[in-house]
């Protein structure tokens, strides 16, 4: 979009670099956006012992930052704590709840029924905060900023008012970023091909772009690219920050720079391939955080994974269950462990308040030992995923979620509710590696969608049997070579170390 905005190339002073091997990490708490920062900053941690690691978030990651150090310490007693820094602005999410988006005002369908959910949220998503919550945030990272004197800060593309002090400050800065090159990138392809070659966001096309489907592609982005140009709330929340000294205030436009290091979750063989890669962007692979095997965080859970190939049924942080939505899962899951000898592992936390009494059909596989309950997994998604005793991961589609499986090799099942998580669901049915439940009725479930789809990777199938090479091959690759997470550390050290 920066092509058909501007042609003018942007210029900034030169970086101020700070003081030596000190890397301070700015962003949002929420796990989809933060989860390769934290692994980025555990790497760091084991990889690097002379650099010294500061994180700078919301109340709710502190815990998880703890609990990296403390891993740390258990491996390496010698070895530093990152250093968690509270900040007491508003979160993202915080941000968003005051202006009115739920859960169930996200949700859309894909392609061209879907793309005016999509487009009327387009503001808040690209900076939610108020004027006074943004310069809030603002002046405490500033403060923060200036008391740490940071080699390098790593950026969250989501945190503007991190990005835009950071930025106004001249700091050296990378971005590290849960998306892949296609979700920030395609305007930089050759030839207009992000028209008619690459599978517009939340189209849920396949790649490349079917023939009968270029025309909706078309459309779809200039809906999005409208939605992007045409954003009056933003507009004047840029007026009023500048009018409080802030240079160039939320211009998404301009996220990434040459001279800036931008760190993807890009995988060979599990991504979109595209045609131009723009200067310092880095393709790491997934980058997940790995802190302690299941036994060492759960070691009854992990006995219990043991007792039968398991169903990991985990729609992420962001997902929770009406009443409607738990009484279709709990047809399906019943009818899966009617009709197999897998267990079930279930996250299940409610959204609003119902009666349990919609979970009673499951009671029996409870009792018998064949299913799990659970409002909080004890032991990390990736942990469990690792054991080599989950045979689906049965998640929502976010890329984190995506790429945990495509590392760990084990085949998926995605139920997508909006956004570019229905883009992950046709590329896992692309590559090989899963399948889109209830794809002609998405977002929308029904018991009989997702029970086929969790049948077509467990029933040993002719179909399953590929499904489980495929992923299998890919996520030995992927552990073949070096750890995304390593990749993301190395770049961030080179910058820390100021010579």
């Amino acid at each position: 979009m920066v092509k058909f905005l501007s042609s003018e190339k942007p210029t900034w002073p030169p970086y101020t670099q700070g003081s030596n091997k000190i890397v301070l990490f700015l962003t949002n708490k929420e796990h989809g956006l933060s989860n390769v920062h934290v692994a980025t900053a555990s790497a760091l941690l084991g990889n690097y012992p002379d650099i010294d690691v500061h994180y700078a978030s919301f109340a709710e990651l502190r815990s998880k930052i703890e609990r990296v150090s403390s891993f740390a310490r258990s491996k390496a007693p010698t070895a530093r704590d990152i250093v968690f820094h509270e900040l007491k602005g508003e979160s993202f999410e915080k941000a968003v709840v005051a202006e009115g988006l739920t859960l169930d005002s996200m949700i859309h369908p894909p392609g061209y029924a879907g793309i005016s959910g999509l487009t009327k949220d387009v503001q808040l998503f690209i900076s939610p905060w108020t004027v006074e919550a943004h310069l809030e945030l603002y002046h405490e990272i500033g403060e923060l900023i200036d008391q740490l004197d940071p080699s390098v800060i790593v950026l969250d593309t989501l945190f503007r008012p991190a990005i835009d002090i950071t930025r106004d400050k001249n700091r050296v800065h990378a971005m590290v970023t849960p998306n892949t090159l296609v979700d920030n990138f395609l305007s930089h392809q050759p030839n207009g091909s992000m028209f008619w070659k690459y599978p517009a966001l939340s189209s849920g096309f396949t790649f490349p772009v079917p023939l009968r489907k270029i025309p909706e592609n078309i459309y779809l982005n200039f809906r999005f690219i409208y939605s992007a140009m045409m954003t009056p709330d933003l507009s004047a929340k840029k007026t009023e920050l500048k009018k409080h000294g802030l240079r160039d205030p939320i211009n998404f436009l301009a996220l990434h720079r040459p001279d800036v290091p931008w760190i993807t979750m890009t995988t060979k063989g599990a991504s979109i391939p595209v045609d131009y890669v723009p200067p310092n962007v880095f393709c790491a692979g997934p980058m997940y955080l790995s802190v302690a095997t299941a036994a060492e965080q759960d070691a009854e859970l992990a006995d219990w994974l043991k007792n039968a190939p398991t169903v990991l049924l985990n729609l992420g942080s962001t997902v929770q269950y009406t009443s409607e939505r738990a009484a279709v899962m709990v047809t399906a899951i019943e009818n899966v462990l009617s009709n197999t000898s897998v267990q079930i592992l279930w996250k299940f936390a409610k959204v609003g308040e119902y009666s349990d009494e919609v979970l009673e059909p499951l009671q029996q596989f409870v009792a018998g030992g064949r299913l799990r309950i659970d409002k909080w997994l004890t032991v990390d998604p990736t942990s469990l995923l690792e054991t080599g005793d989950i045979v689906a991961s049965v998640h929502h589609g976010g890329s984190n979620c995506y790429h945990e499986a495509i590392a760990t090799g084990v085949p998926q099942v995605i139920l997508p509710l909006w956004s570019d998580l229905y883009n992950f669901a046709a590329l896992s049915e692309t590559i090989g590696v899963g399948v889109w439940a209830c794809r002609d009725t998405s977002p929308d479930w029904t018991a009989k969608g997702i029970r086929d789809a969790i049948l077509k990777v467990v029933d040993g199938g002719e179909t399953s049997i590929l499904m489980k090479q495929k992923a299998k091959e890919l996520g030995d690759r992927i552990m073949a070579g070096d750890r995304g997470r390593d990749i993301s550390a190395r770049v961030i050290a080179k910058l820390a170390h100021v010579e």
